[in-house]
């Protein structure tokens, strides 16, 4: 049993390492659209060609993204959607935390004002 724990510990450390990047985050992010090719992609984030191949290269490896072969083009999808639930979580703790922020420095302004 401790093992397996171990063993999903280590999973999930490694999971959130491959979110760690922000370019990795909009490329699951831009493939809410669907199926998407390297193009597809570099036109949508505005970011270098290789820059996305590389990155969907690391997600391909750790199971994030699949590929679908059409014709020449190579498109990329995300493997399983429940990575969106927590983007969407990530999403909300966010803006939860930018809300407290924003009431503090409120309160602040308040305290110097008065």
């Amino acid at each position: 049993m401790a093992e397996y724990t171990n063993v999903r510990y280590s999973f999930k450390a490694e999971f959130f390492k491959v979110l760690a990047n922000p370019v990795r985050i909009r490329i699951l992010d831009a493939l809410r659209e669907g199926p998407q090719s390297v193009g597809e992609l570099r036109a949508r984030l505005d970011t270098e060609q290789a820059t996305i191949s590389q990155h969907l290269a690391i997600l391909r490896a750790r199971n994030f993204v699949i590929t679908e072969r059409r014709g020449t083009t190579v498109l990329y999808e995300i493997s399983d959607p429940a990575i969106w639930k927590l983007l969407d979580s990530a999403r909300e703790i966010f803006d939860n935390q930018l809300v407290s922020v924003r009431t503090a420095l409120e309160s602040l302004k308040r305290e110097e004002a008065g």
